[in-house]
Order: C-alpha cells, then structure tokens, then sequence
C-alpha cells in the first residue's frame, strides 16, 4: 500500500512510504562513498537490554490464561492475539473457543463472541480486512448454524455473508489463505456443501466451495497441515498415504486446479501423522508429527525435504517424542513445538530452537520449558507464531512456563536480527528536492522519538558543501504540523542533552517528541532556501519494547558525483542470527505520486562497514527476479532497482545513483521481511 503526504505550502513534495518492518533505530550511520567510510558525528548511544531469546515475555500476564487447550495462536498487526482451541474461558470469562488478548495479556472485550463455538476450534486464518476464518469440529457458531467453518468479523460476531450451506460433513483440521483470498481447507471430511471433496477443498471468499479446485478422490487420509508457497502451489500434510491413486506418504504438493503435482514425488513418505509443516525460503520444506522414517530412511517424528519430494540427508534433529508445530524465523531458523523433553540430547520441553543445519540452537534457552497440563491430556505446544517486536506467541497445553504460571498461552522473547538504526543522506535543494523521511509508529503504546537534521558537523567529516542552517519539521499523516525546529537550543534544550544525542553544532536542528501510533513525516530543508548536503535521522530514545517506529523511507534528488542517495543501517542481533532485508531504489514509479522529475533509471549498490560492495542492481528483474516477487514487494517499475539478502549483525550502506550520471527523485527503502 502506498500512502502519499503532502509536506509543504510548496506543494507536490510527497513523500512514498511502505509498510515494512524496522525495529528499533540507534545513531550511527555509516556514510560510505568511493571506498571510504565516515561515521556521523555524534555519541552512540547504549541501546536498551534484550532479553534472551527464549525468556518469557512477562509483560504478557494473561491471568490465567485458558481452562483448556489453545489449538492456534493469530498474532494482529495491531498487537492484539487470536487465541482458539478447546477452552471455554479465557482469564476467567466465559470464551467458548475462541477469544482476543490484547498486548498486555489482558482480555479484549472489544471482541465478543457471544456463546461462541459449540465445538472445537482446531484452525483460524486472519485475512488481511481483519476478518478471522475458523474452523473445527462445530455445528454452530453463537446460535447460528455453521457446520464446521465460520467466518467472524473483527469484533468476534459472526459474518453471515460467509456462508456454505450445508457446511462441512466431518472435522476441518487445517486452513490456509491464498494470496487471491481463497481458502484451503483440509481435514476428514468427505463432502463440502454437499460437493464430494475428500479431505481437500478450496473455499471462493463468500464461503462457497470453489468447484475448479477438485481433487478428485484426493487424499485416502485426514489433512492436518497445508502451506501454500509463493508460487501458489500447495503443500498438505497428514495421515493419508495416497493422493488421487498415487503414493504419497504424509506429504504431498497439488497443483491450483487440485490435480497432484507429481514433480513433487514424496513415494511412500513418512507412512502418514505428519502434523505440522512449515516452508523454508530456500523452498524446503519441514515435516513435523508423529514418524520414525521417511522413504525408507530413519527421521524421528521431523524431517525436511527438497522441492522434488527427495529427503534432505543432512537434516536430522532427533526429537523425543512427536512434534506438534512449526514457526519458520526470517533467517530460517526453525521454532518447533510438540511432546518432547529433549532434541538431540539437549533438554527442551516442547519448545525449541533448530539451526539451519537441524542442530539445537543454544541461544534459544526456555528453561524448564512448558510443564503441567490443567486435563488429562499430554503436555504440549501445539502452536507457535512470530509477533511483532521480536516476540513469539506459544500456545498448547500447560499450566507454566520456566515455572512461571501460564495457562495455554504465554509470549517469549525472540532477540533475532533486526534493524537498530536507518538515516539518509542526500543533497538537499528547494521545493521537490528536500531531504523527506517518513516513519510509522507501531504497537498500542505512545513512543518518544528524536528527530534530527544535521548539516554544519558534517565538513568534519570531508562531506563537501553540507547544508549550512538546516530546518526540520515533522508532520502527521494528513499532512498537519506537529513540530518545527531550526537550531536545536532554541527550544527543548534541556531535554535533547538529556537524551545523549544532541547535535554537535548550535545551527543544526532535532526534534524530541512522543508520538501515539501511526504515520509521519519528517522534512530537512535549507533556511532560507539555502542547499547542501544534510542527513535525517530518528531515533528510538524510549526503553519501551511495545512499540517502536517502523517503516523509514527516504526521499531526495539524486545528482552525481557525491550528490547521490545515501541510506544507512545498522543491524543488530546474537550471533550467528541473519536478517532477511530487501533493499528498494524506486524512481520512474514516483511521477504516479506527482513527482515531476523522477530518476528515470536508478541503480543501486550495499556496502559493508568497511565500504565493501556486497551486491548491486541496475534493473531489478535482471538477478534475484523470482525471489524478489515472492517477497509481494518487487518495485513497480521494471527499471527499478532491488536487493535481496540475508545480513549479519553489522554495519550497512545502500547508495542510490542514476545510471549514466542521469538526475532526478528517488527513494530509498529498507525491508525487514519474515
């Protein structure tokens, strides 16, 4: 989505901006140009503590939790949970299967499910309108008839556009959201809407059955995982051992008509139980659940297989007892959930933390792990997802976590890669060709920022020609002035010093500012319509973790010579852990945005601290065209420049210039992706 302010009474200085998720933003910034690399002139200021990945997260206190089992976790972008399964209350109020938690633990009442579920829930998908597909083993849904799926709108009533009819005749087990908002539902059923489909349908969105999706007799078995993958095929995993007639144990891969893929060739698999499934970026895929083998070849209970169906040989964690659940990290390492106490001999109790190579991560420490069980069921985790702000969400069966009290739901700590700094620099001119940063505030707590523009402390630095008096002004997302500043003493003095971060020159300009969620806009222009080279910078200077600012782009005109667009990040993370990160220089798409003189062709290149160039771009589709589409953020404009990469904690610099010294507006992005 692309949200457009406008910035000034010089009107048609937009500025691009695209959801993408930054964490939290420190000082340095690394200037790199023809080799040589300068930092800004400023302290670096000590980032807040992380807790250890795999500590609970106990500003999550829900009290208690659930009376039973929590089948499915759904983080919301607004940090609010989904949790649904077997109970029917949630912190001692009566939720039959389903209820909302917001970010504190604390039950959203704002989401009501009257008497909600009469079954077990044992899937839900969020779609992206924040509406909730759920499914299970119901007949009806707060009074109304809905025979084992349902659709509820975001404050928990039931979405009665969404309808099938007669339902599903048996248990749905498993969904899974197209990217076209169709859905995949799997389980052990033999009729949708009394439409014979066997175990596998696909669902159109007003909750029809889609009759081009027909499987024929599909799998001879139930289907308790399905993964969709960005090429649109889909991966479904569970205890049949046939799909349509052909051998395919526990796993197998299906075209979009619902035809088997057979170059996806699994043969006899694991035999069936396969639970849980999970894709890997490279395009492998993890099979979790209850088996000892997989084609003849010993696997206890995980293996990971290649996109042909082949196993990996070199994958081989060994848990003690099945596995139940899979979170995928954005550098591939594997969360997992289920019945064990321990993965190749190193005590885990049901949650851990599987490199890439299938060995246990060690950095990843819970503790005493998930332990009690409120029935007369197994403990165990039975689903885990990624939240924002390096969290993980775990739900199952268990009264404690690290023995601390939790009732089927508890949050840890994750303390993977993530961004910890991002500022840019460029020539700033008048009226399109100022310097423009544009941030998000995200989470549901208020967050202090400093806000910088910095120019004269620059030439110690051998930048030529920096911006003598820069100003700065921050906006909100319709455009209306919230601050300005033109040298920082004049106003805040003594609470910018207190930060650590003050401009080192009295003519430079910052901004200290608590700002509630949403968008905003920051503006470094010259006083008096002077002109040089500035940076923008924001920085986090609040210690809360429940939110943080998100989403920086900047803009600028793109000269030659040093008058290019430089961006600067630094990334933070234990070792060992990598970052996936989609750098973007977008140009000729800008004029749909009322920019006149766009670059027409920008080019783009990622330095190491040490001025390195790790990779470059010219045209975006000429390397990594695949990957990068996948990613649902390849630039609009076949000129356009991207990078993809997996980054090590360290030091970064992306340079944005035109090709053939050509002239004009771009802007630069940086993207954490899952």
């Amino acid at each position: 989505m692309i949200q457009l302010w406008k910035l000034s009474a010089a009107n048609a200085m937009l500025l691009v901006v695209h959801r993408s998720p930054l964490r939290r933003v420190f000082l340095v910034f690394v200037l790199v140009f023809s080799g040589a690399a300068v930092c800004a002139a400023a302290p670096t200021p000590t980032p807040t503590p992380t807790p250890p990945p795999g500590q609970l997260d106990t500003t999550f206190v829900p009290a208690p939790g659930t009376n039973d089992a929590v089948n499915v976790v759904l983080p919301q972008p607004d940090g609010k949970v989904i949790a649904a399964g077997r109970f029917t209350f949630a912190n001692n109020v009566a939720r039959n299967r389903i209820a909302r938690f917001n970010f504190d633990g604390s039950l959203d009442t704002t989401f009501n499910p009257g008497t909600g579920a009469d079954g077990e829930i044992t899937a839900a998908v969020l779609q992206p309108d924040g509406r909730i597909v759920v499914a299970g083993r119901f007949t009806s849904f707060n009074g109304f008839t809905h025979n084992r799926v349902c659709r509820l709108n975001a404050d928990g009533s039931v979405d009665q556009s969404f309808g099938l009819g007669n339902g599903i005749n048996n248990a749905a087990l498993a969904l899974a959201l197209q990217s076209d908002g169709r859905i995949i539902v799997g389980g052990q059923f033999s009729q949708v809407d009394l439409a014979q489909r066997f175990n596998l349908a696909r669902l159109n969105t007003n909750g029809s059955v889609d009759l081009s999706f027909d499987p024929v007799n599909g799998p001879n078995g139930d289907v308790n995982a399905i993964v969709i993958q960005p090429d649109g095929r889909i991966v479904i995993g569970g205890t049949f051992i046939g799909y349509n007639g052909s051998a395919r144990g526990g796993v197998a891969r299906v075209m979009g008509t619902g035809a088997l893929d057979s170059s996806f060739d699994s043969g006899v698999g694991t035999g069936g139980n396969v639970f849980a499934l999970a894709l890997q970026h490279n395009g492998e895929i993890v099979l979790g659940g209850r088996f000892v083998q997989y084609s003849g070849t010993n696997r206890t209970f995980i293996a990971r297989v290649f996109g042909d169906g082949s196993l990996d040989f070199g994958f081989n964690p060994v848990p003690s007892d099945w596995v139940q659940s899979f979170a995928v990290e954005p550098d591939d390492r594997i969360l997992v959930g289920g019945f064990f106490t321990d993965i190749n001999g190193s005590g885990r109790n049901r949650i851990a933390r599987l490199n890439t190579n299938g060995s246990v991560d060690l950095t990843f420490d819970p503790g005493a792990g998930c332990v009690g069980s409120l029935t007369n069921d197994a403990t165990q985790v039975d689903s885990i997802a990624l939240q924002q702000f390096g969290r993980i969400l775990v739900g199952g069966i268990f009264t404690s976590y690290d023995n601390q009290l939790r009732d089927n739901i508890v949050r840890l700590f994750d303390n993977a890669a993530s961004f910890q700094n991002l500022s840019a620099r460029a020539h700033v001119f008048t009226g399109q060709r100022v310097l423009i940063a544009g941030f998000i505030i995200e989470g549901s707590e208020n967050k202090t920022i400093l806000l910088r523009g910095i120019g004269p402390s620059l030439a110690s630095f051998g930048v030529p020609a920096p911006l003598a008096d820069p100003t700065l002004y921050l906006l909100d997302h319709t455009g209306a002035l919230i601050a300005a500043n033109d040298n920082w003493k004049a106003t805040q003095q003594a609470q910018i010093q207190a930060t650590g971060l003050a401009p080192s020159n009295d003519l430079e300009a910052a901004i200290l500012v608590t700002l509630s969620p949403g968008a905003y806009t920051a503006l470094v222009q010259g006083k008096a319509m002077t002109t040089g080279i500035a940076l923008a910078q924001v920085y986090d200077v609040d210690p809360n973790l429940n939110s943080r600012p998100t989403n920086l782009s900047a803009r600028a005109f793109v000269g030659t010579g040093t008058d290019v667009l430089i961006g600067g990040t630094i990334i933070g993370g234990n070792a060992g852990s990598l970052l996936r990160v989609l750098v973007r220089a977008l140009g000729p798409s800008l004029a749909s945005a009322g920019v006149t003189t766009p670059l027409a062709d920008p080019t783009l290149s990622l330095r190491d601290a040490n001025g390195n160039v790790i990779a470059s771009n010219d045209n975006w589709k000429n390397s990594q065209q695949a990957a990068i589409a996948a990613t649902g953020k390849a630039p609009p404009n076949d000129s356009e420049s991207a990078i993809l990469g997996l980054l090590a904690p360290g030091n970064y610099t992306a340079i944005v210039a035109g090709k053939n010294g050509t002239t004009g507006v771009a802007l630069i992005e940086f993207y954490s992706l899952p």
